[in-house]
Formats: C-alpha cells, structure tokens, sequence
C-alpha cells in the first residue's frame, strides 16, 4: 500500500514498539514506567481479542491520561499497524466445541474445523458482510435440522462478527492512511475526527440492511457452508492452531490488580456476558479448589475491559475450558454496541445534574451511597447520551417528573435495571443499567400514558387497556403485538413476564429505537445493547416477526402513547411492517418459525403427512420471493438473486422437515434409543447381525456410519415436491 515513506516509518516503529512490549512485559509494577508498560499491554491484548473496536481503542489510548504523550503516540501507531495487519489470534477454537444437539447422535464438527469454515468464509468474501450472514445462514439450517444445537448460530455469529470487524477495519485504516497521504495530514489526528463524522466502516451500526450484492454472495455460499458443515466429520479441512497466549505474559498479574483498582466504572457488556455464563464457569469437577478459585476469581473481578483481558489471562492459565472462552467472546462482541462511545477517564468534565434535569424534564438524578464520586460523571454522561438520542426517535420526548437513581434497586440482583411506577424513579445499577435505559424509558412512557388517557398513577397504560374490557384501539393494538412479538421458544409456554403488555411494550421500543437510530446512523450502547437479529442485546429483545404484524402494532401502540417522527414511523414500517422487504435471514426465519399444525404424536401418519405443513409454508414464502418482496435490484442481477432466494427458502424448508422428523423419530422409537447407542461401535465390524436388531435400512445406515433418521431424511425429501432453485412453486395459496 503506497502511503509515503513517513507513514510508513511510523507503521514499522508502531510495529517494534508492540514487539518490544510483549518482549519485556514487566512483572511487577516498580516504576512509572513499568505501569505504563503494562496499561499499554492491556490496549495490545485488547485489540487481539477485539475488545472495543481498533479506532476506539486508539482514540482512547490517545487521551489516556495514564500515559505520557510519546507512549500515547507509539501506542496508537502500534494499534493502527496491528489492526493493518489483522494481528489477531483469538478466539479460541473451544468456543465452538460440544455444540452437537442434545437429542441428536450425530457428532458435531470438531471446533477447529468450525473455526477454519467461519474464519475462511469471512476472509474469502469480497465483502466480510457477506462471509458473516452466510455463516449465520448455514448455522441456522444446519441446527434446525438438530444436527447442532440450538445455541450453535449464536456462536457462531459471535466468532463471525469478530472476524468481520477485523476485515473491514483493516479496510478502513487502509482509507484512513491513503487520505491522510493526500492531504498531508496526521492520520491519528484523523481518527478522533472520522470516529465522530461516523466514517469508519467497522463503527456503522450493525443492524444496516446489506446490498442486494453482498446478499447474494452470502446466499450463494450459505449452502456450500451448509454441506461443509455437515461433511466436516472427514477432517479434510486444514485446521487453525489454538489461540497465541495472552499478550500480557509476565504483566498480566499485575495488571490484573491495577485494573481492578476501581478507578473506571464497569461496563454493562462484560458484567453481565459472565453473569450470562455463571452456572457454566462453576460447573467444574469436585476435589479442584484452586480451580474453582480462579473461576470465582475471574467472575469476580473481571467487571471492565481491562480487567476482561487481565482476568483472562490468568484464568486460561490455571482453569481454562469452554466456559470461560465463551464469556470472554460474549463480552468481546456485546462491546461492539459501544463502537461509537467518545472516550472518558475520571476527571473528564460531564454535564451536571441540574443541566440534564432542566433539559429533559428529570426531576431530579441521585446516587447510591455506594456508587463512587468519581465515577458519578460517567454516569451523568451515560444518561445524558441515552436521553439525548432517544429524542431523536421520539421527538415528544418528556420526562418531567421523573427521577432516576443511579445505584442499588429494590429488586437487587433479579433485574439490570427498574421502573418503578408507584414512586416513578428509574433505578439504573452501576454494574448492569447501560442498554437497558431504552426498555426503562419506554416503561415511563407507558406510566405518562396512563396518567393521561385513565387518569391514574403507578400503572401503566398498556396493562390497564389490556385489563379493560372496552380496551378499544389501544388494547387491540397491544394483544397483536404481544401475539406477534412472542419468539419462536415463548410460542410453546410463554410466560407471564413475557406475555404482560408493559414488557412487549418496553421490549418492542428497545428494538424501534435501535434500529431507528441505526437507520440515522447512530449507535449508542448505553441506551440499547441490541446489535441486529440475531445479537439482540441482553435486555431480552426479539426482532419483529418476519410477517411484518408485530411492526405495524408497534407503530399503533406507539402513536396512542408516545408518537414518533411522521418520517420516523413510515420509516420503520416500509421496514418492519406487513410489506416490509424480506433479507435473506427474513426468508430462513419465515420458513423456520411459521406456525404450523402436524398430526398428534401418538397418530401413525406417513413421513408425507408430517412435513405437508412445512411444504405450505414453504409454497408461500416462494411466492412472496415470486412477488418481488425482496427489493429492488438491477436487472442483471434479479434471475441470479430470485434463485439464491428460492434456494434458500428450499434448504429452511428441508432443514424444517428433519428437525420435524428428527423429533417424531425421538419419540416413536425412544425404546430403541438405548439399543443404538449400545450398538453404534459394533457397526463398522458386524453391520449384517446389527441390521436385524432394528431393521429395515439399518444395515445400509450402518455400513456408510450413518444415522437412521439420515436416511429417513434422505427418503423423504420426494414427500416434500421440492421444485428447481428456479422453477415456480405449484401452490402459493397461505
């Protein structure tokens, strides 16, 4: 890459200052500079394990007050070579080990073979976007047919989406030195300046609908990566060696103790992605104290990013495993919610209290006892953020009369954060508050709305229109889209907590408001932890179902109780609502969450009579691709899209029919269950005197080390009528 010889030079010195830092990491903290040492260890490891995104580490680095200007300089040199030359090694392999499905006897790919499909898919795209949603769409049809288990995409997507920040940061700063060469400029006086013109790539928001070309690469590998994944048993994949130590080395003890010194507040994304992972972290075996210490160790303390990388550094020394790789990743990718955050150090100057009171209507913002002085500015900023875009979206935004308490709750440790209707304060814990202000908000608007339209207090609108026989507009609007907002696993038993209007309510804004924001632009991880339809934060928001009901209702709902934007809500609802235009992921989720009737388990019906209903399903999501509901694309390009979508539609509707089958085959042949797993390693010696133990295609299923259900899946597939990528389906009746 041609960016002058003085760039280049300052590249080649970022890289020797990063390569004498791991060399001589300092294993206690004696001088200044041996803390210095270690804080900028701590920016290193973080970038390896992409916690914080590159520009925002080095836009923080730049303003760290723990440092001296020239190591500030070194420093942000050293991120900006490393992020050029996607310096990383990290995750680990164990993220995407025991991924197999817990009904299914199928071995799950080994996790370095995943890691070498995901990593590969990524970097062989022309656009990492694509690489990304085909991982996410081969992940999702191959656990539908439970060969992986449910939580497999979710791992997936994580590993993907690091690997996709890396591509397209390496991208940006490749523009970001090619335009500071031009112009004769500094490129890290640039950084702070793009960061806030929103200019990098890798810091857009992440729920952006991708170009119809980067959606056909995605759709065109989606299904290679399918076959692969389910090919991988054969180990013919070249297979990634397992993540490089920690960067940290000698220093990372150290570290450890300065980071957990309680100068910076915690940060929402690490502290509740390890409370997200308790029961798996002290899941170890007994007569292992010392393991269970440094578990207990690390769940404790590591409360921030920096106390994250140090935390881990130790722990994956003396009681690594699965567990503790898969909250470190979390927190990792639950971070990319702050790409756009400015930086803060304590002493930072904040708005006061009375400023953002009198701006918004706030009563009054108190603290807890226990929440430090000088950790009090960084909230009252973290609120000033939150309330300020959330007015974006909500121009009629008011809260006066409302308190918020920063600090401890009356519900201590059951939820991140409080409305409280009664006495009408939002109470936000230090700890677990950022990305759930959207959702606590949303709960005042609901309370403003009550006052209003009933003419009470310490209610709230949509539980009382709900209870209210006459409800009206307002009740209709709310049982559709509490109808509509259930998630494919609440469908079957829904809770209470799920199925109360005022939590559909709050949950349904939190995503409005995400994506509203997203569409301006913006991102704030403060006031929604939500990333995109898969990642969707941990305040336990689902994205609108694919028929568009749910978005329609909201909009509704949201008119009667808090009006958006005139362009705002015709927005959201070319988006979201009954004509919204279906992505790729869209079209899987229609397939694999369409309700649908089958005959009762106990009934002896045929292998076609079980996967009919996925066959309508399927005939109707075909004529919505027919009907051109997809968008608008170049001519040159419709027939390739139209096939890649039919394909898809396709691949959900077979993947739908085996988890069908697959679960029917569980429960009618339970009493064999035993008898295959006794007899499984008999079959590559004696497959002709095992065939007869459970007939019929056994001994063929035996003899390629097949499982039975395989090859009723195989045979079944006639049943389904499936038609040609590109032939025209025979019933598109709904």
């Amino acid at each position: 890459m041609a960016v002058g010889p003085q760039i280049a030079g300052q590249l080649r010195t970022g890289r020797e200052y990063a390569r004498r830092l791991v060399e001589h990491a300092p294993s206690q903290l004696r001088t200044p500079a041996d803390t210095e040492q270690a804080i900028a260890l701590g920016y290193l490891e973080r970038h390896r394990m992409g916690v914080g995104g590159p520009f925002r580490l080095i836009d923080y680095a730049l303003a760290d007050p723990r440092l001296r200007y020239a190591t500030r300089d070194s420093l942000a040199w050293a991120l900006l070579a490393r992020t050029l030359d996607a310096e990383h090694s990290w995750p680990d392999a164990t993220v995407l080990d025991s991924l197999a499905d817990s009904t299914s006897l199928i071995a799950a790919p080994d996790a370095q073979t995943q890691l070498a499909l995901i990593e590969n898919a990524v970097r062989d795209t022309r656009d990492p976007r694509a690489g990304e949603l085909a991982v996410r769409l081969a992940y999702t049809l191959v656990a539908a047919e439970h060969r992986l288990s449910p939580r497999a995409p979710v791992i997936a997507a994580q590993v993907a989406a690091l690997e996709r920040d890396r591509d397209l940061a390496k991208r940006d700063v490749d523009d970001l030195l090619r335009a500071a060469w031009h112009d004769d400029a500094d490129p890290l006086s640039l950084v702070p300046i793009w960061r806030r013109q929103h200019r990098f790539r890798v810091e857009r928001p992440l729920i952006e609908p991708l170009p119809a070309g980067v959606e056909l690469e995605a759709m065109e590998l989606a299904p290679r990566l399918q076959q692969e994944l389910s090919d991988a048993s054969t180990g013919r994949l070249d297979r990634p060696a397992n993540a490089a130590p920690s960067l940290l080395g000698a220093a990372a003890a150290p570290f450890a103790r300065l980071a957990s010194n309680g100068t910076m507040p915690p940060q929402t994304p690490v502290v509740v992605a390890l409370l997200a992972q308790r029961g798996a972290l002290f899941r170890l075996p007994p007569g292992d104290p010392d393991a269970r210490w440094a578990r207990a160790r690390f769940f404790r303390h590591a409360h921030d990013e920096e106390a994250l990388v140090a935390e881990h550094a130790l722990v994956e020394k003396s009681a690594p495993g699965i567990a503790v790789e898969r909250a470190a990743l979390a927190a990792a990718v639950a971070m990319r919610a702050y790409a756009q955050e400015s930086p803060w150090f304590p002493g930072d100057r904040t708005p006061l209290d009375p400023v953002i009171a009198s701006r918004y209507g706030l009563t009054a913002v108190t603290f807890d006892a226990s929440v430090p002085a000088a950790w009090r500015p960084y909230y009252r900023e973290m609120l000033s953020s939150a309330v300020e875009d959330l007015g974006r979206v909500l121009p009629s935004l008011d809260l006066t009369g409302l308190r918020v308490h920063i600090g401890a709750n009356p519900m201590r440790g059951v939820a991140l954060a409080l409305h409280d209707p009664t006495r009408r304060i939002i109470y936000l814990p230090a700890a677990t508050s950022a990305g759930a202000i959207a959702h606590e908000i949303a709960h005042d608007l609901d309370w403003q709305a009550a006052e209003t339209r009933y003419a009470v207090r310490g209610d709230y609108a949509t539980d009382r229109a709900v209870r209210d026989a006459r409800g009206g507009p307002l009740a209709a609007s709310l049982r559709g889209l509490t109808e509509a907002s259930l998630s494919a696993a609440d469908r079957g038993a829904p809770t209470a907590l799920s199925m109360r209007p005022t939590e559909v309510f709050a949950r349904s804004v939190d995503w409005f408001v995400a994506v509203s924001l997203a569409h301006d632009g913006r991102m704030n991880g403060y006031l929604s932890s939500v990333e995109d339809d898969l990642l969707t934060g941990y305040v336990t928001v689902t994205p609108p179902d694919v028929t568009g009901a749910a978005g329609s209702a909201l909009v509704n709902v949201l008119d009667d109780v808090a009006p958006p934007s005139r362009a705002v809500r015709d927005w959201y609802l070319t988006r979201y609502g009954p004509g919204r235009v279906l992505s790729p992921y869209d079209l899987v989720r229609r397939v694999l969450e369409a309700p649908i009737s089958s005959p009762a388990a106990d009934s002896s019906a045929s292998l076609a009579a079980l996967v009919a209903p996925v066959e309508r399903v399927r005939d109707a999501v075909l004529a919505i691709v027919d009907d051109g509901r997809c968008g608008d694309v170049r001519r040159d390009e419709n027939a390739r899209l139209t096939a890649a979508r039919r394909r898809m539609v396709e691949l959900a509707a077979r993947a739908r029919a085996a988890g069908i089958m697959h679960a029917r085959g569980s429960a009618l042949a339970a009493l064999d269950a035993w008898r295959w797993s006794a007899l499984a390693p008999y079959a590559a010696t004696r497959p002709a005197a095992i065939a007869g133990v459970l007939g019929g295609s056994v001994e063929n299923a035996l003899a390629n080390r097949t499982h039975p259900l395989d090859l009723l899946r195989r045979d079944s597939e006639p049943a389904l009528g499936l038609t040609a990528c590109t032939g025209k389906s025979s019933d598109s009746a709904r």
